[in-house]
This record gives structure tokens, sequence and C-alpha cells, in this order.
């Protein structure tokens, strides 16, 4: 409540605890994330977790385009989190910040439990007595609760936190006489009233001082404000006050009345909301009266606490021209009379655009060839002949557009590569499946920053091959062959494109790439090699063992891409997994006397994946931590013959001719280890 009302931003550490309190608050269970320097809460449905991060925008779907991914999947295979847009609409395409996402997923223990502490107990419910009133406001005033120096808040966000509040009103003015003014007081002593002259409140006993105290109680973060107060004062010895308190026993002096006669006296309460203490909901003002003559010549005639709110203008009613409709509805169990003000500011000299009318490409109830397509409408006209900035383009797998597919379908398209145009390309292939109907909208925004609205939804099928499934190695003398299944849905594949890596969770690439290493070296973004292996027209192909010379082959991880007649990809399938450590390489088995003997060994190793640690004051020091670093030894060898431990470099010079028998053996830790034996015949 504290978060949509009143803040209306959050960092992950509120965020996810605001989310989950919504699952559980829908009956749903939940569980906290467990990703390094950054805080997410999964949910649990359909049978499975799945992560939904509201502090960085993200979901990532599964290779079905469908399912939305648990953190422990994205652990395993980062490729999900890179193949998503991450940190939302605002943000521009980004694959060193995607990169980034998906190394604070490290976690792949299996302890997952625990959960947020809930911080349900915050309402917006609010009683106003008489004479007292709320106003919401969608500008500000320069007051928020929270750390800050002149219009930037030190609480992580900066100015970007500044412009996302609103200042309402809280406003007490009663009548000072009415029974439902002093019947209300939290205390109140030797009061008397007159019903027609000054002062209306005053002493009702001369020789004991009077005084009152009145309570304010708000939902929304009260930053500052300000007391009135209006009466008589006949004396210079007769004394009028005014002290604040949070909780009823300390006091702090906030107002003395100096004025004599008729006066009106305004008392700033600014310093005692300052924004770096805790938020305050609820304050009580207490008013002294003593009087050093008569009891009636001292005294109030009125009183005005207003109190500056501190609002989230996105939980506020949007109005637009035309026809506003607002209901008004209360808890109040009798009669009641209220009155509602609306004040708005109606610019009517600038119009939106008009909506978009007709789909380009695809046609709408048509067919598209590939899910990398490129989306194209027909410009809107503008009723005031201003230039078009920006669409917002929205996908989703539901004729009613009641959410987007995924981030990657929910994109402005001047935060995109295809800014300055009327069209929309998906990043990658396989964001979409082939044969199923998809539902697509847009709008435009001109110039001067007005909304169309949005479009007729269209709807459209992609046709083409569908991502391989059961990948599989199976060992095949002294290799292993790669070997998979065509998906049943989309078109007959007539080709398939291998591509195998070291690095767990790597992104497909026919070209070299740059992959954000963090930390490591220089701290530059180097570039990794196309990671393609071939192009086969069949479901095996060998890729593992010393007769396999293809590029990028004899590493730890495989994927496939399927390949339709008219050339359209499939998205890249799920990643298997190479045995490690393995000896792929064969060395001659023959030798001189006298001659040096060499081998190099190789074996299948895996670097990891990009992942964060902390180290010293820097919480995300991202490197490639997990790499591989095989231990090589010789298990049996002559005398003259020795291995580099770190290399697995084999060197000797053979005394004598005969027949050897030697066995290598490399280690990786905690993982295993792989011995290979051949007989070394010496001539």
């Amino acid at each position: 409540m504290k978060v949509f009302n009143v803040y209306g931003y959050t960092l992950c550490g509120d965020d996810a605890q605001v989310i989950a309190d919504l699952w559980r608050a829908a009956g749903f269970k939940t569980r906290r994330g467990r990703p390094h320097g950054h805080c997410t809460t999964e949910v649990f449905y359909d049978g499975d977790w799945h992560l939904l991060d509201g502090d960085e925008n993200i979901i990532c779907l599964l290779r079905d385009n469908e399912t939305i991914a648990e953190e422990a999947d994205i652990v395993r295979d980062h490729d999900l989190m890179k193949r998503t847009h991450t940190y939302g609409i605002l943000s521009g395409d980004s694959r060193e910040t995607d990169e980034f996402s998906a190394s604070l997923c490290v976690y792949d223990g299996d302890d997952r439990t625990g959960d947020w502490q809930s911080h349900v107990g915050h309402a917006m419910d609010f009683t106003l007595r008489p004479g007292e009133s709320i106003e919401w406001r969608w500008d500000h005033r320069e007051k928020a609760h929270g750390i800050w120096e002149g219009k930037s808040l030190l609480t992580g966000w900066g100015e970007t936190a500044w412009a996302r509040h609103g200042n309402g009103y809280w406003r007490y003015e009663p009548n000072l006489i009415r029974r439902s003014f002093l019947g209300n007081l939290v205390s109140q002593e030797n009061l008397a009233t007159f019903t027609s002259r000054s002062p209306r409140l005053h002493l009702g006993d001369p020789g004991r001082p009077a005084q009152f105290t009145v309570e304010i109680r708000t939902p929304y973060a009260i930053v500052g404000g300000r007391v009135k107060l209006r009466g008589l004062r006949a004396s210079g010895e007769d004394r009028i006050a005014a002290s604040l308190s949070f909780d009823g026993k300390e006091w702090t002096p906030v107002t003395e009345v100096g004025e004599t006669g008729a006066f009106e006296t305004t008392a700033d309460l600014d310093p005692f909301f300052p924004p770096e203490k805790r938020a305050r909901y609820a304050c009580m003002l207490r008013v002294e009266i003593q009087a050093a003559g008569a009891a009636d010549r001292v005294g109030l005639d009125g009183l005005l606490i207003e109190n500056d709110l501190q609002m989230a203008p996105l939980s506020l009613p949007a109005l637009m021209l035309g026809t506003n409709r607002i209901t008004y509805s209360d808890q109040s169990p009798g009669p009641r009379r209220v009155r509602i003000t609306h004040s708005w500011a109606e610019r009517s000299s600038s119009r939106p655009p008009a909506a978009s009318a007709v789909p380009v490409y695809p046609k709408d109830g048509g067919e598209a060839e590939g899910t990398k397509l490129t989306f194209e409408w027909q410009p809107p006209t503008d009723p005031d002949g201003d230039a078009i900035a920006d669409y917002h383009f929205q996908l989703s797998n539901r004729a009613d557009m009641r959410w987007a597919l995924s981030p990657n379908f929910d994109r402005l398209i001047a935060r995109t590569p295809n800014r300055g145009t009327a069209t929309y390309s998906p990043p990658y292939a396989g964001l979409l499946n082939p044969d199923q109907t998809y539902y697509w909208h847009v709008r435009a925004r001109d110039a001067k920053g007005l909304w169309g609205p949005w479009s007729a939804t269209w709807s459209f099928t992609p046709r083409g091959p569908g991502v391989p499934e059961s990948l599989e190695l199976q060992p095949v003398g002294n290799g292993y062959t790669l070997h998979w299944q065509a998906n049943a849905r989309g078109r007959r594949p007539t080709a398939y494109r291998v591509y195998g890596s070291d690095e767990k969770g790597f992104s497909i690439s026919d070209e070299p790439y740059k992959v954000n290493v963090g930390n490591q070296k220089d701290g530059r973004s180097p570039d990794f090699p196309s990671n393609f292996v071939a192009e086969v027209t069949n479901t095996p192909l060998a890729v593992i063992g010393p007769e396999v010379m293809l590029t990028n082959a004899n590493r730890a991880f495989y994927r496939v891409v399927a390949v339709d007649g008219k050339g359209n990809r499939s998205g890249p399938s799920d990643y298997v997994a190479a045995p490690r450590p393995l000896i792929y390489t064969g060395p001659l088995l023959t030798g001189k006397v006298g001659e040096v003997w060499e081998y190099r060994p190789a074996t299948i190793r895996s670097i990891g994946d990009l992942r964060c640690r902390t180290i010293g004051q820097n919480e995300y020091s991202a490197a490639f931590w997990s790499e591989e670093k095989p231990e090589w030894s010789l298990a049996e060898a002559p005398e003259w013959l020795t291995i580099d431990a770190a290399s697995g470099v084999i060197r000797g010079t053979p005394p004598t001719p005969g027949e050897y028998r030697v066995t290598i053996r490399v280690a990786i830790p905690e993982r295993g280890q792989c011995d290979q034996t051949l007989v070394l015949q010496v001539l």
C-alpha cells in the first residue's frame, strides 16, 4: 500500500517483498529468490515455481515461449535471460545489460526454501471529521520522504525518484465550538465556548490554564505542513502556545503567539518532518492557553492544521479530454454531507495522434515467414501536423491483449534499433512459436508528448520450423555423436545448424561477438569467436573425438537450430552437456630412440558462465569464475616420460626400443577424472 500509493518507486529489496505480499494475498505460495546482490520473489502455480522480477522488469520464458522460468532454470541456462529484454520498457537494447542480469543468477544449490517477511498491515482507509479534508494532487512542491539534497534523492534512485511523487494536502479546519470537534479531542482541560463573539474557544476558569490536543492521522506519509492560529490575546501576559508530539509524551514547541489583540499567526511544520528521519503518518498538536486577566479575553476563533502529504501520482485517477466519470463511495454507516471538488487544467490546443489504421506486415489474420520478422504498420496522422516521435508496440498470445507475451514484445520503438520508423524487429529468432496465432497493436506519441489511442488488435500466424528437441550425446568408439529430434510443431526442417561452446548457457552466434566479462583483465568486452560447428541435413553429427576436425567441435555444450526449405530458422534448442573431463585427442603411437616424443592431450572442460561475486567493496565483480582447470598426471609411464600438470604436455626421449604402456589421467576437481591408455612403439 505504501509503495503504490505513497512512494511510487522502489528498489529490489522493497519490490520483492511487495510482490510476495501481493501473491500471498491472492492465495499463492511464494519463496524468496537467491540471486547475488539482488532481491526477487518466486511464485508457485501450475505445479512449478516461476520468477517475476518487478525491479528489473524481467520475466524469462522457457524454450516453449509460454512458461515463465524459475530462477533455477536461469541459473542452469543463462541464455534464457540473455535473450530477454531487461530493465523495462524505458531501457534500450543492451547485450551487456542482459548478460549482467544473467550474471546475478548464480545459486545452484538445492536449498531454495525461505520466504520474505510479510509487511501487510498498512491500509489506505481513513476517517474525515467535520472540517477535515484530503486533496490529491499530481504535482509536487519539493517535499519527499527520503534523504535528499535540493532535488536529488540519495536513496539509490536520484532524480528518477524525484519526478515520481506528488504532494497532496491534509487539512483540518474545525468549528471550534461544535461537539464534532470537542468530542473528538485526544484531551481537553478547562475549555469554554462562545457562540456569537470572540474568542469562541477560551478558558472556563481564569485561575487555571486550558489546553486541548488534536490528532491528525493519514494513510499518506506527512512530509511537512503548517499550523494557523487565529484568535484574541488581550494582554502581553496572556499565553497561547502550540507544541507537537508523535507519541503523546515528548512535546516540541511549534509556536507561541506574540501579538496582542486580534491575531493570526502561522507556524511552519516542515522541520518536524525531516526527510531523512522515520516516515510519519500521524501527529498530535497541543494548544495551551493561559490568562493573566479575564478568562474570556484570551483564546481562539480559528484553527487550521495543514499537512503536506507524499503521494504516488500513478495511483491517482487519470483524466482525459472529454467525459470523465469518477465514482465516490465511503463506509459511513449513517447520514453524511461530503463536498467533492475537481480542479484541472484543460489543454486542448494540441491533439494526440490518431490510431494506426492498417498493419502493413504481417497482414491482419495473415501469415508471416519465420519468427524473426519485421512488423510494420501505417504511420498514423496527427490532427495538428505534429511529427510522430515514438510508438508503443505490444504483442500477446491473448486476443484481449491483457498482457504482453514477454518484455521483448512490450517496447518503445525509440529505444530499439528500429527508432524513427513505424517498424519493430524482435532481437532474435525463435521468440515466437510457428503455427501459433499471436495478436499485436501499436499506439503513437507525437512530438509534444501526447499518446494517441491503441490501434485495433491485429492477428497473424508465423510459419517456420520448431525448436529441435531431445538432444543427446551418444558414445561411438573414442568419441560422441550428437543426436536430436525435429519438433512436431512447425514446418519439417530441411537442415540443421549445430553450435558448440565451452561457455555454460552460451548464446549461439554465426559471427564473432562481444561478451561482457566484467572485471576480467582490462574490463573490456572482448570478441568471442563464432560458435557455429556445421550445417547438416540429418539429425546426427559426430562432434567429439580424435577424428572430428570441425571448428567449434570437441566442446562442452551444444545447441541445434532447425532450418526450413525457405531459409527460416528456429530458435536455439536447450543445450546438452558433454561428459567431462574427457580426453578427445589421440597421439602418434610410434617413436624413435634418441628423438623427443611429445603429445599434447586435450580434454573437454567448461569455462562456466559469467557470474557476479563480492570482492572487497565491489558486490558486482563479474567474471567467468567457475572455469574448470584440468589437472594432468601420469598414472602409468616409463621413467623417461614427464607431464606438465597444468597444460598436460607429455614429453620424453626414449633410450631404448620397445613397447611402452602409458596411462594419462586428467582430473577436474569436484567433477571427476578421465584416463587414456595407449601403447607406444619405439623403434
